[in-house]
């Protein structure tokens, strides 16, 4: 049995922690209210984006197809594909970064590559062949900056040939308290997926008019899509991240209570046993002393 010293230290040290994980809590909290603020106040935009590009699609000719929209095949059959994937800057958040790069390992193949934003899952595939290494992005405060130019950057590369296939994965809150990792394919775009909704029999493409073509319109409005896209899952990664850093020490602060219960009472015990014992002790030598005299 310990010493009640070292389970007081203990106790102190315990109190301490938790201390630290109920402040990271408070903070966690306060960042998780502040993200899904700005991700609302942009949200309205970025749908009406999708909307309006919803009612372009169907003016564009099937042919020639529009390179967004290109389905591309190699003869040996192994497309060049990348993955741009939104980790956290820091841990202690559960297993959040952990599901991502485990989605991203299962999915990936040999010659992929990996555009990485967070300092947790670039130090993670640091040693991985397929990591750019010149592709550094943060993933706190998420800016439509920052996307804006993550997305030329990715069009560039899918423009040149350098690149296939572009995906995006990232983690999706579904609810108050549950988030997954998801991968949603960036480029090509999936033209049945940007159809507008049927609202009734007439022909979509009599809703509008595009001045000057379809064409020009496309190609301005494409790239804010895109865009729109890496920062709302931006700013929902962010949001999932302190929601899972909340649960995590809320967690941790939980058990430390535990914990200091336990060795509360374990303290407790010891103490009044060696009190029990030096009365006992000096009840003996009382008597002791007595017996003689």
């Amino acid at each position: 049995m310990a010493s009640s010293k070292l389970l007081k230290e203990r106790i102190e040290s315990i109190q301490d922690t938790r201390k630290i994980t109920n402040a990271m809590y408070l903070i966690s909290s306060s960042k998780l209210r502040k993200a899904r603020k700005n991700y609302q106040n942009v949200l309205p935009y970025f749908t009406r984006m999708r909307d309006t590009i919803s009612r372009v699609v169907p003016h564009l000719p099937d042919e020639p197809v529009h390179p967004f929209f290109h389905e591309r095949q190699r003869e040996d059959g192994e497309l060049r594909r990348a993955y741009l994937v939104l980790t956290a800057d820091k841990g202690m958040a559960g297993s959040f970064n952990q599901n991502v790069l485990k989605l991203l390992l299962e999915k990936a193949e040999r010659n992929d590559r990996f555009y990485v934003i967070g300092q947790v899952g670039y130090r993670a595939l640091r040693k991985d062949p397929r990591l750019v290494r010149e592709f550094q992005y943060g993933a706190t405060a998420p800016s439509l900056q920052r996307a804006r130019d993550i997305t030329v950057d990715a069009i560039d590369d899918f423009k040149s040939g350098k690149l296939d296939e572009i995906y995006l994965i990232y983690t999706k809150i579904q609810n108050a308290l549950t988030s997954e990792p998801v991968m949603v394919r960036l480029l090509p775009l999936d033209r049945e997926h940007l159809q507008p909704a049927p609202k009734g029999l007439g022909d979509p493409r009599s809703e509008v008019e595009l001045v000057p073509d379809a064409w020009t319109v496309f190609e301005q409005t494409a790239p804010i899509y895109m865009h729109g896209m890496i920062f709302g899952a931006m700013t929902e990664s962010f949001c999932a991240e302190q929601s899972a850093r909340m649960t995590a020490m809320d967690s941790a602060t939980k058990s430390a209570n535990d914990m200091i219960r336990d060795l509360q009472l374990e303290y407790n015990r010891t103490r009044q046993g060696s009190i029990t014992q030096e009365i006992t002790e000096i009840i003996g030598g009382a008597s002791a002393v007595k017996s003689q005299e």
